[in-house]
């Protein structure tokens, strides 16, 4: 495995090591601490203190396992076992119980190293195996657990045999599998490259799309301001106090709705506008055109609606234009303790509006409504965002209705 497969994966393969530290460690001590019973047979050899310099070097290992290098840690364990192996074949000989340190020698060593320098690990344990089972053959060492008439040099050429078959499936295994982890890693890589440079394409075509709309808002804005300075020029050359009013109005509408164009325009997100400050604005506008004779008007407004989408913004500025202008011009006979107030709050899925004003109200609605342009706005834009309304016109003026957060998509075609 190259080095660069050795980076994929070595987050992998640290939690794997650093487990093994752990939890072989802590069974060694078991195996250790079992090996020593009976008691009265126990005797102080050299396995003894290579058991017991190998688990504290484990242990040691596993305490500094985040300072130290994944390959530091497999060389050390690899080390430590050779050592344990050798020391157990030395007292034990043949009957040693622990051939699987042969198996997890080249194991550990396949995770850092390729195949090839995991055969040449194998081939020494292996030339160590067989050179201690000469050596006993040879009668230059002895153990008192060896018998050389009962286990004889070809015993020990046919327990290796079986170690090596266990051996090279196990880390064919494990170089495969590795190999098939690092593909799945450079896949996963490949396709996260390819998304990052999707995402920045993204990125581009949204940050074009946003500076565009921004554009497009402003020049809205611009244009209704045009149209509405246009008419407000237009009124000022119009003796006729009746057309003057309804040039007012047209140019309060269009106000209305240039106003929503410019807090988009001005807002961090194109595609809703902060409403309490909407109608606070637009409240002003209205004021400052058509309360001509200057009467003390209360405004209160109780908006828990933060903000709302174009779609609503706009159907809901005319509508508060028509309702503002009409409470000015003709819900208030008094000079003084006139009221206007505006609740906006939502109600589960739907928003809910309450406009209301202590004028004089309105006798005969029905039919006043039917002549009013005004009132025939309202009605439509009511049907537009879909909203159930209520009017109490008896001493005072009220209107409440609701709508839906969510509006079709057709009842605003492009």
């Amino acid at each position: 495995m190259d080095n660069s497969q050795m980076e994929d994966n070595s987050e992998l393969k640290q939690d794997l090591v650093d487990k093994v530290l752990l939890v072989g460690t802590s069974i060694g001590v078991g195996v250790f601490l079992v090996s020593l019973f009976p008691l009265n047979e126990f005797v102080l050899n050299s396995d003894f203190f290579y058991d017991i310099l190998g688990l504290n070097i484990l242990f040691i290992t596993y305490a500094f396992r985040n300072k130290i290098s994944l390959e530091f840690k497999i060389n050390t364990i690899n080390v430590i076992l050779v050592v344990l192996l050798a020391s157990d074949l030395l007292e034990n000989g043949i009957n040693t119980p622990d051939f699987i340190l042969m198996v997890l020698i080249p194991f550990f060593a396949i995770l850092i190293y390729n195949i090839r320098t995991m055969l040449v690990i194998f081939t020494f344990c292996s030339a160590l195996f067989l050179a201690i089972g000469h050596l006993y053959h040879l009668g230059v060492i002895t153990s008192p657990d060896y018998n050389i008439a009962e286990a004889s040099i070809f015993r020990w050429y046919e327990t290796l045999l079986m170690i090596s078959v266990v051996t090279f499936v196990i880390t064919l295994f494990v170089s495969k599998f590795n190999d098939r982890v690092y593909s799945l890693i450079q896949n996963l890589e490949n396709q996260n490259k390819e998304l990052v440079k999707s995402q920045g394409l993204i990125e581009e075509n949204l940050n074009e799309k946003n500076v565009l709309l921004q554009e497009i808002h402003h020049r809205v804005k611009n244009n209704l301001a045009v149209v509405s300075g246009l008419l407000s020029l237009q009124s000022y050359h119009v003796d006729n106090e009746k057309l003057k009013t309804i040039l007012n109005k047209s140019t309060n509408r269009i106000l209305s709705i240039a106003k929503v164009h410019e807090m988009l325009y001005e807002s961090k997100k194109f595609t809703n506008i902060p409403f309490d400050t909407y109608i606070k604005e637009l409240s002003e506008i209205i004021l400052a055109s058509m309360n001509g004779e200057n009467k003390e008007i209360e405004f209160n407004t109780d908006i828990s609606v933060e903000k709302l989408s174009i779609n609503h913004g706009v159907p809901l500025g005319i509508i508060f234009n028509e309702l503002i202008t009409n409470s000015v011009k003709y819900g208030f006979t008094q000079q003084t303790g006139n009221k206007i107030e505006i609740i906006v709050k939502p109600n589960g899925a739907n928003i809910e509006v309450v406009y209301f004003d202590n004028g004089v109200g309105i006798k005969d609605f029905d039919s006043a409504s039917e002549k009013s342009l005004g009132f025939t706005l309202i009605k439509s834009l009511m049907e537009q965002i879909e909203a159930e309304f209520n009017y109490e016109t008896n001493q005072h003026f009220k209107l409440t209705f609701s709508f839906s957060m969510e509006l079709s998509e057709e009842n605003f075609p492009v």
